[in-house]
């Protein structure tokens, strides 16, 4: 043989193999009565198309179905795969040696579409069987007889009047009976698919099953098709005729239970015009007779009566088969089995041999296939099984979600995917999912579980006939996988730190809304925080308006934050956590020129109040300014409704802020009083503070905050006074330079945001300003300090679209300074200016301050910090 590996050449490569009985390959012969077998292994046709041929002497014929119908051959799959080809020992193509010896041949083309090649197996059985007068055979797709001609031998005596040659019979006419007669040409019904052949000895009859002339005979309530037949010869002189009938059971089996029974009539009327004896039965499958033995073991039971011969199976017995089927979408199966009966019976001096093939299939059941889902979620691997099915079920491809994948494709993306096959002729597959894999759909249906849901379809198809179905199931599986989003928290001497876990749940999906205000970017600039994919932290100051204020006391305030979050993907709110601490921070201040100020929050009890709505004692006395939650009071010790008292050489002046509103609010939980009161009480002595934070109502910084004092409440709008300055050198050569001053949000000089002050020279002259210093009896050498007035509302965003309410957050910031020492009287060292000084303390417009270069290394630097400063 040839073979070429170029495919593009198309050559058509073929590759023949003869064979006799078993072959090389696997392909079996054998002789079966008055039929031979063929069976050819499903592994030297799978995947290849299959033809099938006669083959007779150098010729070769394609069997379609009616040619294999009309000329003795049958063709079928068992559910292995393996292709059996039967065919007559009197088929049309079969070598006859006398009636006796029979030779029938088989070619099976293999085609491999892939390759372009073809692979030819011949293989032929010569078979001995003695033939008796009648023999007749029903097959699944034909019914056959034989009989013995019966050609009378003519002798006589010669007679002048007679010729004396012996006669020469020729096949006349065929006459069918429907059952009405009717008479055909032998080359007429074989044109109309009947197949007539005659040798010396014996006439052969064979009709497919389903042709007009068939007629249908109900024989003691078993319907058998009939095909009847008569067949003339004549010479010039004599005729002669030869009867032949066939009669084949279309019915007559039933299913009780597990059990078929087949029923088949004792005396075929069709076949027989008196009384017979029956000589033999024998039953077998799939065209083997069985021994006695046999049927015991396999649970066959077959039991004569006066007028039926009844074959008892067990579906599932041994030598049938289950087949797989689709009804409605759903699968089903069948048993199936191919009993064979024989019977041999005596008509007088005339014997008949009766066999007949009888393909048995039960009512189509459902079968519930199973899913065993052997999930371990701890594994986060989805594992399913999914059977059972017969060995004819093919899986094609699985639907995962949105996305088909071939059986292939699903294996080469990773995913373990197994067939199982088992001994009782079933078979099952297997999947692993991973939970991570991106079909996997996750949702979260408690806070604390994560489910993961796994919407598949498999496609399966039936084999050989390629019929479709598919099976839908959901897995599903929960895992506590799932660690919230905790809140802790801890109070300093004026902020709230705040500490959020973010625990599994991923950062972008977490909303935090601190006090009636959720968190976003521009929120955010407002305080100091730090953010990653685990945690968040901020520190908020306890005047920031998310914090609820509880109540106010001479010593302080009490306030609370109150932390939500939330998943804002789920719209799930997790725990909430409030933290509140005492703030001890004077609210109110008084001065040696008899003024007072306070600050006044608005309480959380009192949802309804307006802080433009309070006043002193006097009703008169509104709020010198006001913001959305605090109120902020000035005025002096002898207005207002203040009193006083003396204690020691103290005075103590009291005053009340009350709130009244016009209109009586509802009796709720929210509001339980119509009145609002909180008492003030401001301690006022003689004692000088030296340092470097002026209150702003000292213009000749004669009162400085000490360190105690600190954090200091100031409301946005008060400036600020700052001095830097030293207390013990007296040298006046030298003088004090400020090189640059900003403000951040924290004790840590370089962190942001940061507020430019002073960069060399006020960066910004409406809101810093240079103030003279001039000697008197606190400062005898006015170079040895700088004094400068810092506007608070510096601090806010410059955003204009920021919203009122952000803009105006509460602020904790701290002032720092970077300082230097040089000599005033040198005019060479020109960092000074000494000239330009009283220049730039005036206060005037912005042409006449000069900004000072930068001129000082960090080493020749001190750094100067004070803090922090509390803005409302």
């Amino acid at each position: 043989f040839i073979y070429d590996t170029c495919r593009a050449l198309w050559v058509m490569v073929t590759i023949i193999c003869i064979h006799a009985d078993t072959s090389e390959d696997g392909i079996q012969a054998e002789c079966l009565g008055n039929r031979v077998q063929f069976t050819l292994p499903s592994s030297l046709s799978a995947g290849s198309h299959l033809e099938v041929y006669a083959v007779n002497n150098t010729h070769t014929v394609f069997l379609t179905p009616h040619l294999a119908a009309q000329c003795g051959y049958t063709q079928k799959l068992d559910p292995w795969g393996n292709t059996i080809v039967s065919a007559s020992l009197q088929s049309c193509f079969a070598e006859n040696q006398g009636d006796k010896v029979f030779k029938v041949a088989m070619q099976f083309k293999l085609y491999e579409i892939t390759t372009l090649s073809e692979k030819v197996h011949e293989v032929f059985k010569t078979c001995s069987h003695t033939m008796i007068s009648r023999e007749i055979l029903c097959e699944k797709n034909f019914m056959e007889v034989s009989v013995r001609n019966a050609l009378p031998e003519i002798k006589m005596e010669p007679v002048k009047e007679w010729p004396t040659d012996i006669p020469n019979l020729q096949l006349w006419k065929i006459l069918l009976y429907t059952p009405g007669e009717k008479a055909f040409q032998k080359d007429t019904l074989q044109a109309m698919g009947y197949s007539v052949y005659t040798s010396p000895t014996r006439l052969v009859m064979r009709s497919p099953f389903g042709m007009a002339e068939n007629f249908i005979q109900n024989v003691n309530n078993v319907d058998m098709i009939v095909f009847k037949s008569v067949v003339l010869f004549r010479d010039r002189w004599i005729m002669t005729l030869v009867e032949s009938a066939a009669a084949c059971p279309i019915n007559g089996a039933s299913v009780e239970g597990q059990m078929i029974y087949w029923h088949v009539p004792l005396h075929i009327t069709p076949l027989v015009s008196s009384e017979v004896e029956i000589l033999e039965v024998h039953l077998g499958v799939n065209g083997r007779r069985f021994t006695l033995e046999e049927m015991v073991n396999r649970n066959y039971v077959m039991t004569i009566t006066d007028s039926h011969i009844i074959v008892e199976i067990p579906i599932g017995a041994a030598y049938g088969n289950y087949k797989s089927h689709v009804l409605n979408e759903q699968y089903h199966v069948s048993y199936n089995i191919e009993p064979v009966l024989e019977l041999l019976w005596k008509e007088g001096l005339d014997m008949t041999s009766y066999k007949v093939l009888f393909p048995i299939t039960t009512p189509l059941t459902s079968s519930q296939l199973q899913v065993k889902d052997y999930t371990q979620p701890k594994q986060k691997v989805f594992d399913v099984l999914l059977g059972y099915f017969l060995p004819d079920v093919e899986l094609l491809n699985i639907t995962f979600v949105s996305e088909l994948l071939t059986v292939s494709e699903i294996i080469n993306k990773g995913i373990l995917l197994q067939e199982h096959s088992f001994s009782n002729d079933t078979k099952a597959f297997t999947l692993q999912v991973p939970f991570s894999d991106p079909q996997v759909q996750i949702k979260n249906f408690r806070l604390d579980v994560t489910t993961y849901t796994l919407p598949l379809v498999f496609g399966f198809a039936i084999m050989p006939e390629h019929t479709t179905f598919a099976h839908s199931i959901v897995l599903e599986a929960s895992l506590a996988d799932i660690v919230l989003p905790q809140a802790e928290g801890s109070c300093n001497e004026d902020y709230f730190n705040m500490y959020v876990q973010y625990g599994t749940t991923p950062s972008s999906q977490i909303k935090i809304k601190l006090g009636h205000m959720e968190l976003n970017n521009t929120i955010l600039q407002q305080y100091q925080y730090h953010s990653n994919e685990t945690h968040f932290d901020i520190i908020v100051p306890f005047l920031s308006p998310v914090v609820a204020f509880e109540s106010v006391q001479l010593a302080g305030i009490m306030g609370r934050l109150d932390v939500e979050m939330y998943d804002s993907l789920n719209n799930w709110s997790f725990r909430e956590f409030s933290l509140a601490c005492p703030f001890f921070v004077k609210m109110s201040e008084c001065f040696p020129n008899g003024t007072i100020t306070a600050i006044i929050p608005k309480l959380e009890s009192v949802p309804h109040l307006q802080p433009g709505e309070l006043s002193l004692r006097d009703p008169a006395c509104k709020p010198y300014d006001i913001e959305d939650y605090f109120a902020y009071f000035h005025f002096n010790v002898t207005s207002c409704g203040t009193t006083r008292k003396f204690v020691g050489d103290t005075m103590i002046y009291e005053n009340e802020v009350t709130w009244k509103k016009d209109e009586p609010l509802p009796q709720t939980s929210e509001n339980p009083e119509t009145e609002y009161r909180l008492g003030c009480c401001v301690f006022c002595n003689n004692i000088t503070f030296l340092f470097s934070f002026s209150r702003p109502q000292d213009m000749v910084y004669r009162l400085f905050y000490h360190d105690g004092d600190f954090p200091v409440v100031k409301f946005l709008k008060q400036p600020l006074y700052f001095e830097v300055g030293m207390n013990q050198s007296r040298d006046s050569r030298i003088a004090v330079v400020l090189e640059n001053c900003w403000a951040t949000l924290t004790e840590d000089r370089e962190s942001k945001p940061r507020w430019d002050l002073i960069v060399d020279g006020p960066k910004d002259p409406e809101q810093t300003i240079i103030l003279p210093v001039v000697a008197d009896e606190r400062v005898d050498i006015p170079d040895h300090f700088k004094r400068f007035e810092v506007k608070t509302f510096t601090f806010t965003e410059d955003d204009e679209s920021s919203e009122r309410e952000n803009a105006t957050l509460a602020r904790r910031v701290f002032v720092h300074c970077d300082v230097a020492i040089c000599h005033a009287e040198n005019t060479a060292d020109g960092r000074c200016y000494k000239k330009c000084e009283a220049a730039q303390n005036l206060i005037g417009s912005s042409s006449n301050r000069v900004r000072r270069r930068r001129s000082f290394s960090e080493e020749a630097l001190q750094h100067v910090s004070i803090g922090p400063i509390l803005l409302i």
